[in-house]
């Protein structure tokens, strides 16, 4: 049985590889050319967090489309901020790091220029990024991924529990603990892509509830029959996906359709007929 601590690095990235080449043949991930400035990069990944690339393109678009400018954002209330992510888990939260991503970066600047981040060494832009309240993992490794292009595998809820059941990190691994497994598992070449896929496949409807509720083994799910398991979910997804709405069985339509005739039926029976005999006229 191989689990993800025992097997060498070169391994790892081979299998990687495989998982994305066969996703490739399931999933099209919408693809994003246009290279966003920092602070859009930031912001885009608040909208991003556990949710689909539909999901995070309908959640920003919002958010630029209800406000008059980053600064009417960074004054508004939280309330009116979730409104934005109405539909999506955790809209507080996401209202609140939109707002502190704001403050902090207008507090330091007065103006909403984040680009000063792309110069700085990696360790001072973690440094910095971890100075801003209430962001996740997720956002500080997505925003050091797209905009410094550092070797980092941004990990949210829905990812982590993905990569446990695939076998490419132990159980009750945080997001944080799996996104290191994760680098070490993916080249920085492949980083993107796996992402892309990986994020599909974690974000799959169809799938997430498998993800999350299958209880692991103690020592991990086996790396060996990584991409058996994956293909045999991809099938029942589909199958599922496929299958028809069962329809209701014809006499139970018949049946009801004759209680309404019984009905009418009982009623001209029991109506009394008109009499046909003659009043005799009064004397």
């Amino acid at each position: 049985m191989a689990v993800v601590k025992k097997t060498k690095a070169s391994d790892l990235h081979s299998l990687c590889k495989k998982l994305v080449a066969l996703l490739k043949k399931h999933y099209k991930p919408a693809s994003h050319k246009k290279d966003k400035a920092v602070l859009e990069t930031m912001l885009y990944a608040v909208c991003l967090e556990n949710a689909t690339n539909e999901q995070a393109d309908a959640a920003f678009e919002r958010l630029h489309e209800s406000f008059h400018d980053y600064n009417e954002i960074r004054v508004s209330t939280f309330a009116e901020l979730a409104e934005c992510f109405e539909g999506m888990s955790e809209p507080d939260a996401r209202a609140a790091r939109v707002r502190s991503i704001l403050q902090y970066v207008f507090e330091i600047n007065f103006d909403f220029d984040f680009e000063p981040l792309r110069r700085k060494t990696m360790e001072l832009a973690e440094k910095q990024l971890q100075k801003i309240r209430f962001l996740s993992s997720f956002i500080q490794l997505y925003t050091l991924q797209k905009s410094l292009g550092a070797h980092m595998v941004p990990v949210d809820d829905r990812l982590r529990d993905t990569a446990v059941w695939l076998g490419l990190a132990p159980p009750h691994s945080s997001t944080v603990e799996v996104a290191e497994f994760l680098k070490s598992a993916v080249m920085k070449a492949d980083t993107a892509i796996f992402c892309e896929y990986g994020r599909c496949l974690a974000l799959d409807d169809r799938l997430t509830q498998i993800f999350a509720k299958t209880k692991p083994p103690e020592e991990g799910f086996d790396l060996d029959d990584m991409l058996t398991r994956v293909e045999a979910v991809l099938r029942t997804a589909k199958k599922a996906k496929a299958a028809p709405a069962a329809k209701k069985p014809a006499a139970s339509k018949s049946k009801a359709a004759a209680k309404p005739v019984a009905k009418s039926a009982a009623k001209a029976k029991a109506k009394p007929k008109p009499s046909t005999a003659k009043k005799k006229k009064p004397r």
